[in-house]
């Protein structure tokens, strides 16, 4: 589904990306933890093109980043601070991100407006949202699109309660309709509660990967983290 192979990543005489190996599987849903400064955002910009790599290969649905388009109509990827035309409604710049997709579905677009309480200011400009909307909006976006690849960073940053209950509703959906995720998180608890498995990158290497259900036979997530985060340090 997503495979990188030994992804290299300098900035300067810096190297932040030091050869990371990962591999999902269709129907995964991957938490991608670290301490800041690990590489975890720099990875997700070079997965998603926002970034160049210095080195590795990096494929999904057997489609290398090199083929330009045909890879990023594969995920959708939403960042942590999400750039908007201030001047633009919400719901125009939706609809035309699904032409990008080729995806028309007014049906389910509009049941996720309401699903996410979004009905009284979608037609508002991008320019006077919080961040919690605009993080609203860019899921709205994703579950529209359910491309083979959701990539999300610290996805639930700003989102009221009404939006979490949204978000979890919508991603077992897409799950089960066979979607695979893989989102960048500081908050264990919740990786705990949505994660089929995680993957810690620790000084630019992947440490660990491994399923949730053989990680939580070792304590808590927050414990095993500490561990893998004190090891050879």
């Amino acid at each position: 589904m997503l495979t990188i192979r030994n992804l290299k990543k300098k900035y300067g005489q810096h190297e932040v990306l030091k050869g990371v190996e990962l591999q999902l599987q269709q129907g995964e849903v991957l938490g991608f933890v670290g301490a800041n400064g690990a590489g975890k955002t720099t990875t997700l910009h070079c997965i998603t093109g926002l970034e160049r790599h210095d080195d590795g290969a990096i494929v999904i649905n057997d489609i290398p980043k090199s083929h330009d388009v045909k890879y990023k109509k594969q995920f959708y990827f939403i960042p942590d601070t999400i750039q908007v035309f201030n001047n633009i409604s919400a719901y125009d710049w939706i609809k035309y991100v699904l032409t990008l997709y080729e995806v028309e579905d007014k049906g389910k677009l509009d049941n996720l407006i309401k699903a996410f309480g979004m009905e009284n200011s979608i037609y508002k400009p991008m320019g006077t949202y919080s961040y919690g909307m605009l993080h609203k909006m860019a899921l709205i976006t994703a579950y529209t699109i359910s491309p083979p690849v959701l990539i999300m960073d610290e996805p639930l940053n700003g989102l009221d309660p009404l939006a979490v209950v949204a978000f979890k509703n919508c991603m077992k959906e897409y799950i089960e309709g066979g979607g695979t995720v893989l989102f960048s998180t500081h908050l264990l608890d919740v990786a705990e509660k949505i994660c089929k498995s995680i993957a810690l990158l620790k000084d630019g290497e992947i440490v660990l990967h491994e399923s949730l259900e053989k990680l939580l036979q070792e304590g808590n997530l927050e414990m095993v983290f500490m561990e893998k985060q004190a090891y050879e340090a």
